[in-house]
This record gives structure tokens, sequence and C-alpha cells, in this order.
């Protein structure tokens, strides 16, 4: 994948800005051109003209980065035009907009929105951009797709440290629990998941060209979101990246998806990419064992 256009989010406040400063940094990087776009959660009384301020924004960015920054001149702009706004896009950066009306409020927060509905990758910025990342973690499922994913993150970032994080979701133990099978056997059954994944890891960093000293993973047991959140804080990464998948209103309404979670417990930036728009995978062979 190409990084043709970058689409920055930015309602003036400090986060926000964070955003700006790392899609500068990224369309430097890729040589990409950076658009930007006010979009507010709520009006701000002390910008009478945003626009006006956004073009100074991208005057500035265009200078201090050498790239194709401009300001897109519409005001004022629905969540429903940013996502439109998307589909022309290679990646959406913005801040953490945690806000949620009540006229959506079975959609989630404004994060939550954007997350699942914009059809390019969306980048959650919490950290000030002061390098570019070195240090990246990728949540793998241990799919087909989980090659694309950190063939993705490897192309966006270029990181001097990539690791991956497979966590084993703990259902299969719950069951085996209100069955009434026996510890040792829980045990066992745990160590063998392990293991597998483990050996399945192995087998991904060795399609991908990452053995030997480059290659780095872990495995964990748990919710995905709540594991791969603390194996951040762990590793300090600078970045998680993370798929998603379209989940059911459903679900999305009870639980939100891993992708969503992750985006708001991460202490780091978070890279959210739709699984369904990467190039199709080629099949991983199953594990030995």
């Amino acid at each position: 994948m190409t990084f043709d256009s970058i689409l920055a989010l930015t309602d003036f406040t400090t986060q926000s800005e964070h955003a700006l400063d790392r899609a500068a940094l990224l369309a430097g990087q890729h040589n990409a051109p950076l658009r930007l776009i006010h979009f507010a959660e709520e009006p701000h009384r002390f910008f009478s003209d945003p626009i006006a301020r956004l073009s100074q924004r991208a005057r500035q960015l265009t200078r201090r980065h050498g790239i194709r920054a401009v300001a897109l001149e519409r005001n004022p702009v629905t969540l429903d035009d940013v996502v439109q706004e998307c589909g022309n896009a290679s990646l959406l950066v913005m801040g953490p907009l945690w806000q949620r009306s009540w006229k959506t409020f079975y959609r989630g927060t404004t994060l939550d929105q954007f997350v699942h509905d914009s059809p390019c990758p969306v980048l959650v910025v919490k950290q000030a951009a002061a390098r570019t990342y070195e240090q990246v973690l990728v949540a793998v499922d241990l799919t087909p797709r989980s090659r694309d994913l950190i063939a993705f993150a490897r192309q966006l970032a270029s990181p001097s440290a990539l690791k991956l994080f497979h966590a084993i979701d703990t259902i299969e133990e719950s069951k085996l629990r209100s069955a009434d099978v026996s510890f040792e056997a829980i045990r066992a059954n745990r160590l063998d998941s392990r293991q597998q994944a483990k050996d399945r890891l192995v087998q991904l960093t060795r399609t991908l060209g990452m053995a030997g000293s480059a290659m780095a993973f872990d495995v964990g047991n748990g919710d995905p979101a709540y594991q791969t959140a603390v194996q951040q804080q762990a590793t300090r990464a600078e970045l998680v990246v993370v798929g998603k998948r379209r989940a059911s209103a459903l679900a999305r309404f009870l639980t939100g998806s891993v992708a969503q979670r992750l985006a708001k417990w991460a202490e780091s930036d978070v890279l959210v990419v739709p699984i369904d728009g990467l190039a199709e995978p080629v099949p991983m062979m199953a594990s030995q064992g």
C-alpha cells in the first residue's frame, strides 16, 4: 500500500495539535500530501474563523516539515463528512475524542464512531510527536491477515524495533472450569495453547523475514484489548497496531470491538487498520505438533 494522502483532524486543542504534528511527520516520511480538516465535537466560541486558523496551521506545517499541507475549507463539518473524506485518504490521523452524543448514544463516543466507520486506517494520537516511531507493538490474532497487518505497520512506521503480541482468549478455559475439569487438565490446556501460539508466531516471523535478532514476540492470556494495553505499558511501545473487522450493532453497543477498547486503554498512539481493506492474504501453514 502506498500513502497517497493523509487526512488530519483538529479542533485546535492540545491533543489534536499533537495529531497534526504526527500527521506532518508521517507526510514527510512518505512524501504524501497532507489535508487538514477542522472538526469539533462542540462549537468553540473563541474561534471566530476556524478555517483561517486552519489555513495558518497548514502553512506552518508546510514550512516546518517541507511537505504539501492544505486546509479543507469546509465549516461546519459533521462526522459523516469526515468519514466521506476518509474514502479519499490512505490514513486518518486524529486525537482521542471521547464525547458521546445522546442522539447517537448507541454508536459510542466520537472516537468509537471514527474507528468503526472509517474506510481507511485510523491513527489515534495521544502523545506529543517528537520523533518517528521507534518501538512498535502489533497485536495479532494469528489468522492469515496477521501478515498483512504486520507488513502495513512496518511500511507506515519503519520502526527500529517491532514486537508481535498475541492474547489467548480465556473463553475455552472458562468452559472447562464450568465443566468441572481438573486444575491439572486446565493448566495443561493453557500451556499447550501458549506453546501452539508461540510456534505459530515463530513461523510468522520467519515468513516475514524477521527471524534472528529482529524476532520479538510474546503471548498472553485474557481479554485481547486489555492484555495488549498491559503489554504496551510493559514494553513502552510508542505505537500499537491492531486490526479491526466490522462488528454487529449489538456487539458494538455492548462491548465495542477490540480495536475500539484498545484505542481507549493504551497509553501510546494506536493505529487501527481495517483488515478487510488489506490485500488478499496468503494462507499460513498450519502449526506443527
